[in-house]
């Protein structure tokens, strides 16, 4: 019934509920006590009929209603605490297994976020997970509870009659073939229901964000195709599981149906030969009407497994993925913030063309670059290998003179201070994103921060000051005031190394006027990076470096390049702009 893969992949989840194994064995000392009681039930019922109702015994008449009603009792207190202990167990579970697989997203090289979707990863952790959960939280109290009631009830009925439970037995390798086949078959929908709840949510994602390209554009019915037809595919693939399911119980009672009647009919004739009595022949039937019933509950929580394994199989697959790489043990102790490119060629993967080739450059420390070119031409890649979101195909980047793959990730990453054009704010205060992923800052530090960006001047006119919760990516905030956020972010963190991905084509000219200036008091004392788009906004640069297809062309002050008339001339002659 269970096939390796599905055992490795179980025992693999097990490792999960392993911590809390006093529980665990709370829940299967309740399981025993539970499962103990059934086989109880029906051998009570011999000294019920054939000493109370048929001999008149007064003990019996007194007693065995008790002894029934103790059993039941004792039952409902072993499965109450069993279902509870379990359940306990699962959700702590699920609560480690969704914080390591968040833990795994952070810690992904650049290169799987770009291979998986953000549908993908929300459907892993939304959807995923809770199957996973059922099957640790259901599955394995089934398994072991009614199995050990099986086992109790057929050593009951084989005590009673070993002839008749082996005519019994004769069914149960066609049950298992049965229930082995549906397994197959609900695994592969179960996996394929996987893949469309993704794309799902890969849909709902970018109707949600993109509302407002879909209403200018008149795409309404085009995205409710695109979103209905992938609910279809998951409905169709779900509809595959049930009806496998919906097959596999009525298959399986049916053949119980046809051994229970013959069983009855051999039964019937040997109590009527005298060889039972109507204890004993009542209690039988019983116990052999029960033990369906476990076998019913064991086929339909196949059904949990298979929903289970397939969701594990993909935690798994991302569980597995390699962290990004951290090999480096050195840290600067005074940074000064010079970075150089040593014949450096990269080439993103899954591309056919090189987006750097045999790149040299020098970054001075506490100076301004500015890197301009055409849409491809090699900027972004330049910023990515600096932060090492990246590693150079060949060739090396040195952050003063030592090589980036030999400092330690974090402490690189502690260096270098971003603000992009497309800021990223969270659905938190205004105080938490400012300082954000520290805590040990003070507000006294965080509003310096913010004066320093011109961002307390609308701050403070809020109702809740820095406590102001700003919604979803700073939905509240006009695009001004979002910059201003992020750049007072960078302040505050205060690193030798500054990434500006300019932002303030589209703002008006006040909020540019204000972000210029802060971003002038920013650069003071630092090594800067600017990723170009206006041309207007570089002439201050200390360096200017122009780029073509992964390859320097020109660099120079803004004044050196005028005068080579060059390509950067002519671009700034014509008022053209660089395009990201």
């Amino acid at each position: 019934m269970i096939d390796p893969h599905t055992l490795y992949l179980y025992k693999r989840l097990l490792t999960y509920i392993k911590p809390y194994w006093k529980v665990v064995a709370i829940t299967l000392v309740a399981l025993v006590i539970a499962a103990a009681m059934e086989p109880l039930m029906p051998a009570l019922l011999k000294p019920l009929i054939d000493d109370s109702l048929i001999g008149k015994d007064p003990d019996a008449i007194m007693m065995i209603p008790i002894y029934i009603m103790i059993v039941f009792i004792v039952k409902g207190f072993a499965e109450y605490a069993s279902k509870l202990a379990s359940e306990w167990v699962a959700h702590k579970a699920i609560l480690n297994i969704r914080a390591e697989m968040f833990a795994k997203i952070n810690n992904l090289p650049q290169q799987a976020h770009h291979e998986y979707t953000t549908g993908r990863l929300l459907s892993k952790i939304t959807y995923d997970v809770p199957q996973v959960g059922a099957s640790l939280s259901q599955a394995w109290i089934v398994i072991i509870r009614d199995t050990l009631i099986i086992l109790g009830l057929l050593g009951f009925l084989l005590y009673t009659s070993w002839q008749l439970t082996l005519l019994m037995l004769i069914i149960g390798p066609v049950i298992a073939f049965i229930i082995n086949r549906a397994s197959r078959l609900m695994r592969k929908s179960s996996k394929e229901m996987q893949h469309s709840m993704g794309e799902l949510t890969q849909r709902l994602e970018e109707g949600l964000n993109g509302h407002k390209e879909i209403k200018i554009y008149g795409a309404e019915k085009y995205e409710q195709k695109r979103f209905f037809d992938s609910a279809e595919t998951l409905r169709k693939h779900t509809m595959d599981v049930v009806r496998v399911s919906a097959a596999n119980v009525p298959l399986v009672q049916m053949l119980a149906a046809i051994a229970l009647a013959g069983v009855l009919y051999v039964a019937s004739e040997m109590s009527a030969q005298g060889a039972f009595t109507p204890g004993e022949f009542i209690a039988f039937i019983t116990a052999m009407a029960m033990i369906f019933e476990p076998i019913r509950r064991l086929t339909n929580i196949n059904v949990v497994i298979q929903k289970g394994m397939a969701a594990a199989e993909s935690i798994f697959e991302l569980l597995d993925q390699l962290d990004e790489a951290n090999d480096g043990t050195k840290k600067l102790d005074n940074p000064q913030g010079k970075i150089t490119f040593k014949a450096v060629d990269f080439q993103y993967p899954n591309t056919d063309k090189p987006a750097l080739q045999n790149f040299n450059l020098t970054l001075p420390a506490k100076k301004t670059t500015a890197l301009v070119g055409a849409s491809g031409s090699g900027k972004t890649t330049l910023a990515n290998l600096i932060s090492r979101f990246y590693l150079p195909t060949s060739g090396e980047v040195l952050l003063d003179d030592t090589p980036l793959n030999e400092l330690e990730l974090f402490h690189l990453r502690s260096q270098i201070a971003y603000v992009s054009q497309n800021v990223i704010l969270f659905n938190d205060t205004l105080a938490a994103n400012i300082a954000y992923g520290r805590t040990d800052i003070s507000e006294e530090d965080i509003i310096h921060a913010a004066k320093a960006a011109f961002a307390w001047e609308f701050i403070e006119k809020l109702p809740n000051g820095l406590s102001t919760v700003i919604g979803d990516n700073g939905g509240s905030l006009s695009g001004g005031q979002r910059q201003r956020i992020a750049i007072a972010r960078a302040f505050l963190k205060n690193a030798p190394i500054l990434i500006m991905d300019e932002a303030t084509s589209a703002l008006d000219n006040q909020s540019e006027q204000m972000i210029q200036q802060a971003m002038e008091t920013l650069k003071q004392n630092r090594t800067v990076v600017i990723i170009a788009h206006r041309l207007s906004t570089i002439e201050n640069a200390d360096n200017i470096v122009v780029l073509d297809h992964g390859c320097l062309i020109e660099q120079g002050t803004h004044t050196q390049l005028l005068q080579k008339k060059g390509h950067y001339a002519k671009l700034y002659q014509s008022g053209e702009e660089f395009s990201d």
